[in-house]
């Protein structure tokens, strides 16, 4: 059995599509299993017994199939002739990568889906396609790639908890300003025993000239632009993450390290991280006022945040 999978999106829409990956790979613990995606989430998911292999996204040539009646990369065409299964997650309104696909010789079953605007938990909408080959949804944690099986220094006793933070998001809106997680930090009415990373990428490439030195010193520190597998590193090691709706919120969910999350603008019921270790504040579009945060940050503390 050899199933393809083509997946297109950020971070999170990737990670949002595992379950189903996993799925397929509980169905068919010996298949070939690959993916279509972006070629930086290889690290993450590639390995026996997970996904066997990763061909990028933007490899050239694959434009050729989104133009209706041109002539198609002959790699490609020969590529999808090896699959029994391909379900394609891509954006194909009008069906003409589908049709392509099917012009270029493509073999087996082909189920496309339409991953935009679910009306439930985005991982379950993405799992849809799975009806169709008799197979439910699985852990998306069996899919940890090769490099990540020792990923997580586990804490020494007596060392100080870790709390890592990643202020940011893949847009603006979804960010709660830097100066409330500051305002509310600095109002716990006693020290916190907690030695913060603040996680930034590209997005927050300023975050060292925000942030007050007596938050980048002693226990506390800035990680910065790393790659994705030593992120995960990162916070699967930590006591706990918090974060907003956001791919390295999901990446942290999928690592099983406690989370809290802040949604704002987007719906927590439809795109927050699978998870009884995640934890979701969620309010009509609304950030909390000042102390909730507090209130709630001491809920997830004590288990009982939500």
């Amino acid at each position: 059995m050899r199933i393809l999978v083509l997946r297109g999106g950020a971070l999170g829409d990737f990670l949002l599509t595992l379950p189903a990956v996993a799925g397929l790979r509980e169905k068919w613990p010996e298949a070939e299993i690959e993916m279509v995606v972006a070629g930086k989430f290889g690290d993450l998911v590639r390995g026996p017994g997970a996904v066997n292999a990763i061909r990028p996204i933007d490899e050239p040539g694959l434009a050729s199939f989104y133009a209706a009646g041109g002539t198609l990369d002959r790699r490609w065409a020969d590529y999808f002739t090896e699959f029994d299964l391909t379900i394609s997650y891509l954006f194909d309104p009008d069906g003409v990568f589908a049709a392509n696909w099917q012009r270029a010789g493509g073999t087996g079953q082909y189920i496309s889906h339409d991953p935009r605007n679910p009306v439930e938990a985005a991982w379950r909408h993405l799992s849809k396609p799975l009806a169709e080959c008799g197979c439910a949804p699985g852990n998306a944690r069996r899919l940890y790639g090769t490099s990540l099986v020792t990923a997580g220094r586990k804490k020494e006793r007596g060392e100080e908890l870790r709390l890592v933070i990643h202020p940011g998001s893949g847009g603006k809106k979804k960010c709660w300003p830097l100066e409330e997680w500051l305002r509310e930090l600095d109002g716990f009415d006693y020290p916190l025993p907690w030695g913060v990373t603040w996680l930034a990428g590209e997005a927050e490439d300023n975050l060292s000239q925000r942030l007050p030195e007596k938050w980048q010193r002693g226990l506390h520190r800035i990680i910065q632009n790393r790659p994705l597998s030593e992120v995960f590193q990162l916070v699967q090691s930590a006591d706990l993450y918090l974060g907003h709706d956001s791919g390295i919120s999901h990446l942290a969910a999928w690592s099983g390290v406690k989370c809290g999350l802040l949604f704002g603008p987007t719906d927590a019921k439809i795109w927050a991280p699978a998870g009884n270790w995640v934890q979701s504040w969620s309010r009509s579009g609304e950030w909390p006022n000042e102390g909730e945060w507090r209130e709630w940050f001491r809920g997830i503390l004590v288990g009982e945040g939500g």
